[in-house]
């Protein structure tokens, strides 16, 4: 998966289309208040201003702000995971945000996880290369099993659409430096890790021309993340999910299935049995985004 991600990079650098504006839609607000898709975030700013005067309050440098809300059932694991974020940006270069999740162990315990994130899109889209961000997201969370309750992750991403395809897609990848264990919602450990990420995104509606306007805002997608080690017995396993979005003006719904592996934490959690939990388990996640 490593080497399909690295060829993936490799292809957003390289290769070249001439690039439409951004479509209404992603980034959304992911499950941690980025400006991405469900679980990475994209190069580009959430909610950009496309046009002057169309930002908050008509401003030419403050956007609108982006909202989004996501539901995770992980039912092999008995977890409810939700998640509420905002996100807007600035000169539309740079992109603020919070994202707020609980996470719900069934008779276990209630986890909180807080999340402030920035992102600076340095190098604007272009026709032969992809836009180019870097960004940072302090996690804190209330339940942990290691020795530190907050972290700072770190990381580089270049995305680019490809419009002029008979089904558009965008390509997105990156890489993340880390001490979160499991994303930090159970905590952080003593060493830094790396990990891949990408997205792939196909509007299989967009060009249509028998297709309803309505229905011209299908995306389908996948987002893979790697897995990574920050301490000793502290694994979280890669996670992906498939997913289908609807865009409608603002309103965006969004069906995935998500599998982070099919480790039992809640034995653990509960102090009962076994190794730390690389992974909450698989499920299906279920979000609401609006761009105002």
């Amino acid at each position: 998966m490593k080497k399909i991600i690295c060829a993936l990079s490799i292809t957003v650098a390289f290769m070249g289309m001439s690039a439409l504006p951004a479509i209404a839609g992603p980034p959304f607000t992911n499950i941690e208040g980025v400006g991405g898709v469900a679980l990475n975030p994209l190069a580009f700013v959430a909610n950009g201003i496309k046009a002057d005067g169309t930002g908050l309050f008509g401003s030419t440098v403050v956007s609108k702000p982006n909202i989004g809300y996501w539901h995770i059932g992980m039912g092999d694991s008995d977890i409810n995971w939700e998640a509420v974020g905002a996100n807007m940006s600035f000169w539309n270069v740079l992109e603020i945000g919070y994202g707020h999740e609980f996470v719900s162990i069934d008779d276990v315990a209630n986890v909180e996880k807080n999340n402030f994130s920035m992102k600076a899109n340095f190098l604007k889209e272009g026709d032969w290369y992809p836009a180019l961000a870097v960004g940072a997201i302090y996690k804190e969370t209330n339940f942990t099993v290691t020795q530190d309750d907050s972290g700072l992750d770190y990381y580089a991403v270049a995305s680019k659409h490809f419009m002029d395809l008979p089904m558009p897609i965008v390509l997105s990848a990156g890489v993340v430096s880390t001490k979160g264990y499991v994303r930090g919602v159970l905590g952080f450990g003593d060493d830094r890790d790396e990990a891949f990420f990408g997205n792939f995104e196909i509007l299989p509606t967009a060009k249509m021309d028998s297709c309803p306007e309505i229905l011209k805002g299908l995306i389908v997608g996948i987002d893979y993340l790697d897995g990574t080690k920050v301490g000793t017995n502290l694994e979280t396993h890669a996670v992906w999910n498939a997913h289908v979005a609807w865009m409608y003006k603002e309103l965006t719904l969004i069906a995935a299935y998500v599998g982070s592996g099919s480790d039992e934490v809640r034995d653990f959690a509960g102090g009962r049995r076994g190794l730390p939990p690389t992974a909450f388990g698989d499920g299906f996640a279920l979000s609401m985004q609006y761009q105002f």
